[in-house]
């Protein structure tokens, strides 16, 4: 039978009357999906929750979007940069719930926002005046450096004790470092100061010349803030995605 004209219209009509009522009802289940998770606790979602898979699906494209040039396409580190690796369980910022993430992202570290995270910035101990913060702070001495990066190799099992390193704990003591990661050098995630007792190092893979380099040249991070240009509902999006990439660490 010949295919008339008329039949095809209706045909085409028919099809896209069915296409449109299709994507009405996925914007639809896309609204309600974001209605429910802007209104849940982002620490207690269940992870195996349809809302939150979807959420997540939309973080990574985000992800993509917005940090892939600093964490990479899989979220681990960027040495040169020092952009933290996303994909393990060491959290720089906070302990690594959802809503801490969400902080994060939504107003950045160093960053132009008033609520960003900057209360810990690495002093240059290679400059005449090592922080801007605090006028009283003297550079390190050639032997010092030397000193403290033997103490911090042996805190992470690279070297065994020597002289150097016993020298370098008095060093580590005597210039305040304990003041920012602690006085067993673990960090505090409450003001991003990194844990330097693990094998974990924010620049670089602790070799003795990028130690050397983050004393004497300081070490100033930057995260940009997102409130304001994503919605609230896509930093909570792309939260779940970043807080996915930890799940599967080992």
């Amino acid at each position: 039978m010949e295919d008339h004209p008329s039949r095809r219209r209706w045909r085409a009509a028919v099809l896209a009357a069915v296409a449109l009522s299709l994507l009405g009802g996925l914007a639809l289940a896309g609204k309600l999906a974001s209605d429910r998770l802007m209104i849940a606790d982002p620490d207690a979602l269940a992870p195996d929750a349809a809302t939150v898979r979807l959420a997540r699906a939309r973080g990574a494209i985000m992800f993509r979007e917005h940090c892939a040039a600093c964490h990479g396409a899989d979220g681990r580190k960027e040495p040169a940069r020092g952009a933290a690796d996303l994909a393990d369980r060491d959290w720089l910022y906070g302990s690594g719930k959802t809503s801490e993430i969400e902080g994060v992202i939504a107003h950045g570290i160093r960053a132009e926002a008033p609520k960003t995270w900057k209360l810990a910035d690495m002093p240059a101990f290679g400059r005449a005046r090592p922080s801007a913060a605090d006028p009283t702070l003297q550079p390190l001495a050639a032997g010092e450096v030397s000193d403290l990066i033997d103490y911090l190799q042996a805190l992470e099992n690279r070297r065994r004790d020597t002289p150097g390193a016993e020298r370098g704990r008095a060093v580590y003591t005597a210039r305040g470092c304990h003041d920012c990661h602690g006085g067993d050098a673990k960090g505090d995630p409450g003001i991003g100061a990194p844990n330097l007792a693990d094998d974990i190092w924010l620049y670089g893979q602790g070799s003795r010349e990028e130690i050397r380099r983050s004393l004497l040249d300081g070490r100033r991070g930057r995260c940009p803030a997102w409130a304001g240009r994503l919605s609230p509902g896509e930093i909570r999006e792309l939260a779940l995605y970043v807080h996915s990439l930890s799940e599967s660490a080992k």
